[in-house]
């Protein structure tokens, strides 16, 4: 007959993400999310006729997750050097981030590249004595652009 295709599906469990040129360990990644936000415009005099105008684009929070470590990476010294800036006027320090969506044999099948990326926000879980949870550090980015590539 001929040679036959392998097909296999990406799954959400296979990426990495990296600051600059160092890869951290996450469970969670979400915000992979842009919007074009519209402005709705009624034609002159045919009230019934609406069109949607594109205004601007919103990026959503970059949001990082994982089991918090007791460790001093480049990634974890950078989170805690940007949120002590508020001592020096928030004299942030922007870096890319790469988040690659990755094949069975760990090639990048997807990349998400965000472009001056900063944290401002970090939440740890809630403490709770009755509970025997994972401690799960949260990590929120806002940045400059995003470009995907395949």
């Amino acid at each position: 007959m001929g040679d036959t295709v392998e097909w296999s599906f990406p799954v959400v469990f296979r990426f990495s993400v990296k600051l600059g040129n160092s890869e951290v360990a996450f469970s969670e990644v979400s915000g992979l999310e842009t919007t074009i936000e519209t402005k709705d415009v009624r034609s002159g005099g045919d009230n019934s006729t609406v069109y949607h105008l594109p205004e601007k684009i919103t990026l959503s929070d970059l949001v990082l997750k994982r089991a918090i470590l007791k460790d001093s990476s480049p990634f974890f010294t950078w989170c805690k050097d940007n949120m002590d800036s508020a001592a020096n006027a928030f004299q942030v320090d922007p870096q890319p981030i790469e988040v690659s969506l990755l094949d069975a044999k760990g090639a990048p099948l997807a990349t998400w590249s965000f472009e001056g990326a900063y944290p401002f926000k970090w939440a740890f879980s809630t403490l709770n004595a009755m509970k025997a949870e994972m401690m799960i550090e949260t990590v929120s980015l806002k940045y400059r652009s995003i470009k995907r590539t395949l």
